[in-house]
């Protein structure tokens, strides 16, 4: 099995807690056939949610001229608005020295310590205003190394905002809503190759509880590595990042095999962390509530029927689940125990298809 040549650094303190400068979360260099993204969510005392990605591409049809504006708005009563939308791409700019990406009336910037995001698609509409609660993140070592397999060239990940105080209004439907009492995430992806050649899929998820605040991900890679697994887990305290480490158990139970949708799932997650010697240890549960988003990724890209099943059946089967669940675990952070629950929407993109449960049994086989 290949693994990460990179020693696993885990961080502590003030080195933790360094933060970004304002150009890591700008317009990145890159060659190639590239991606990147800038990634944002909000979680509101209402029951409102909403999520925002801007992309400087179309990267379902690259060679159309276009870039892509995603707005997802999830509702108290358990319904959603969620709008794919492709402008020209001479709609888009970004600067290289701070989070400062348009495309058309869309925008996302950093400007006085905060960011305001404003993204509008077919009529719903969602303005924002994150005020970070502790400084940004990216992982230890080299910056644009998240996965840094000498075969590719780039795979970046950073999050400059693992939590803020979050507030604004949307328009869903005809409706205006204020929207206070909320908290905020955001996040930014690039790399220099297609991502679907390195990884085979993906779990993501934050959770927030009381003054507690968690990310983590599971990341599979795809065959030609072996099927490897990297793991990502960053937990803040009121105004400090206190804990990260790429040294995680993630189990997935209670599976759902359902003709309505291209992948079974897992009724039933828990993440597991840290030990004796850790800033901080616990597990929690995530268990679903509903199925709130799918996404069909070959229907995205306009594949012919029979040329779909095709692809399906000898390639690939890509698919995106997001859930709400139900959280409820016991942590223990810097010698103070505290209890976690609530409620999260946590996300599972799956490029080739293979599933946790089959890396599962592959592992109780070896």
């Amino acid at each position: 099995m290949k693994s990460d040549p990179r020693p696993n650094i885990s961080r502590r303190g003030s080195e933790l807690n360094e933060g970004l400068a304002p150009g890591e979360d700008g317009l990145h260099r890159q060659k190639g056939f590239h991606y990147e993204w800038w990634y944002f969510q909000a979680a509101f005392d209402n029951g409102y949610s909403a999520v925002a990605i801007l992309w400087p591409m179309n990267y379902s049809r690259p060679w159309r001229r276009q870039c892509t504006v995603q707005l997802s708005i999830y509702k108290p009563d358990g319904t959603h608005a969620k709008h794919y939308i492709f402008p020209r791409r001479k709609l888009f700019s970004a600067s290289r020295d701070r989070c400062d990406v348009r495309i058309g009336d869309s925008y996302a910037r950093f400007s006085g310590g905060r960011y305001e995001v404003r993204v509008e698609a077919e009529g719903d509409m969602v303005e924002l205003v994150l005020e970070p609660t502790v400084p940004g993140w990216k992982p230890a070592g080299d910056a644009v190394d998240l996965l840094p397999f000498p075969r590719y060239n780039t795979m970046g990940w950073l999050v400059p905002v693992p939590m803020a105080r979050a507030r604004g209004s949307l328009l869903v439907g005809g409706e205006r809503v204020e929207l206070e009492g909320g908290h905020g995430y955001h996040d930014h992806n690039w790399g220099e190759a297609p991502i679907f050649h390195a990884v085979d899929n993906w779990h993501w998820g934050q959770v927030v509880s009381g003054d507690l605040g968690i990310i983590w991900s599971d990341i599979t890679m795809q065959r030609a590595w072996d099927y490897d697994k990297t793991y990502k887990f960053l937990l803040s305290r009121a105004e400090r990042l206190v804990m990260e480490s790429a040294d995680l158990s993630v189990s997935y139970r209670d599976w759902i095999k359902d003709p309505a949708f291209m992948h079974p799932y897992p009724r039933l997650i828990t993440v597991s962390f840290g030990d004796e010697r850790s800033p901080a240890r616990g597990e929690f549960t995530m268990r679903v509530a509903e199925i709130v988003e799918t996404q069909d990724l070959a229907d995205m890209v306009g594949l012919p029927g029979p040329l779909k099943r095709l692809v399906n059946a000898t390639l690939a089967k890509p698919y995106y689940f997001r859930w709400r669940s139900l959280v409820g675990g016991r942590v223990e952070v810097e010698g103070k125990r505290a209890t976690l629950s609530g409620e999260t929407i946590h996300e599972q993109m799956l490029f080739r298809g293979r599933h946790p449960s089959e890396s599962m049994k592959t592992r109780e086989k070896a």
